[in-house]
């Protein structure tokens, strides 16, 4: 069983409600139905549900699934959520009349919808540029009380043709932080560590990435990198870490004898730290693209209620399992 197909099984027993916003788009429409039909999730669509109803028929799928709807443009809806966002942001000196406008959004008024208990998690971004996903959730939903930093991961799923390093590797951080200091790397390391073991059941085995290895080099975004991994292994216990590291000795034992014989760490790595988004986002396209490797994600991690950002590029199937993975981070 892959680990996309068990958080499928266990999202089955665990009967959340996830809300799709972006109900003008087929592939959200197309995942809705196999979301429901597969029993992984509640669907609930953002929009008018005759409106709805009629593209699912104009797609030719034969189903007589029902989805849940919820029209954004109820007045007493906006109404409500008016007055929550009005209050939890008049200390930042909005006004009701913004607020009000502000609802309009239909990122922000999912996250209303999120924050109002009204549903379990939130998954959009197929059509909503990443900025205003992650924006809105931190400014509505919030990070948890114990995490310094909210931080994204991918999950790369490899077919049997490039299973040389695994089968899985998680990839932080890949969307969000366009430039960690030095503590800041240590965070996103630590919250994916932990996310890596309980959520995903995986021992987290950490290769802190740079483009120089142990003591060959001294340029400040090397000792970034350096200093973060000291941090991480006063922090992270019964884990393997290595740092400052390059990719190819993180994942092939022969070439860290080379570069850093005396190295305790055990390749190949299976999460990668990287040490800024430009060589993140690059990276996993860079795998996806060439490896045909599934990249589930960005998957966000720290804040207090479950929302993931979904790439524009992403197809149904995708849409499907980054369902899968916000309901097992629901509680």
């Amino acid at each position: 069983m892959t680990l996309i197909q068990n958080l499928e099984l266990k999202a089955r027993k665990k009967d959340k409600r996830i809300l799709l916003p972006e109900s003008t788009d087929n592939r959200v429409l197309i995942a809705a139905i196999d979301i429901s039909k597969r029993n992984i999730a509640k669907v609930i669509l953002l929009g008018e549900e005759k409106s709805i109803q009629s593209k699912i028929k104009d797609l030719g799928i034969q189903t007589d699934i029902s989805i849940e709807c919820i029209d954004p443009n109820n007045e007493k809806l906006i109404d409500k959520y008016s007055n929550l966002l009005w209050n939890k942001r008049k200390h930042k000196g909005i006004e009701l009349s913004q607020a009000r406008e502000l609802v309009r959004d239909r990122t922000v008024f999912s996250m209303l919808l999120l924050e109002d208990g009204q549903v379990d998690g939130v998954v959009t971004g197929a059509i909503t540029p990443s900025r205003v996903v992650l924006g809105n959730a931190l400014k509505i939903v919030g990070a948890k009380d114990d995490v310094d930093l909210v931080s994204s991961f991918f999950i790369m799923m490899f077919d049997k043709n490039h299973q040389q390093y695994g089968k899985e590797i998680i990839f932080s951080d890949c969307a969000m932080n366009v430039n960690p200091n030095s503590k800041e790397l240590a965070s996103i390391a630590i919250t994916t560590a932990k996310t890596t073991k309980d959520l995903l059941g995986i021992d987290p085995k950490i290769a802190m990435l740079s483009f120089a290895t142990h003591n060959s080099n001294k340029h400040e975004l090397v000792i970034k990198v350096k200093d973060a991994t000291k941090e991480c292994k006063k922090l992270i216990k019964n884990a393997e870490i290595a740092g400052n590291i390059q990719l190819d000795a993180a994942m092939d034992p022969n070439v860290l004898k080379v570069k850093h014989p005396n190295s305790n760490f055990t390749p190949p790595a299976n999460v990668l730290i990287f040490p800024n988004l430009d060589s993140g986002n690059i990276g996993y396209k860079l795998v996806q693209r060439f490896s045909k490797a599934q990249a589930i994600g960005p998957i966000l991690q720290g804040l207090k209620k479950p929302v993931n950002d979904l790439s524009r590029g992403c197809s149904a199937e995708e849409i499907v399992n980054t369902v899968s993975v916000t309901v097992n981070q629901c509680n």
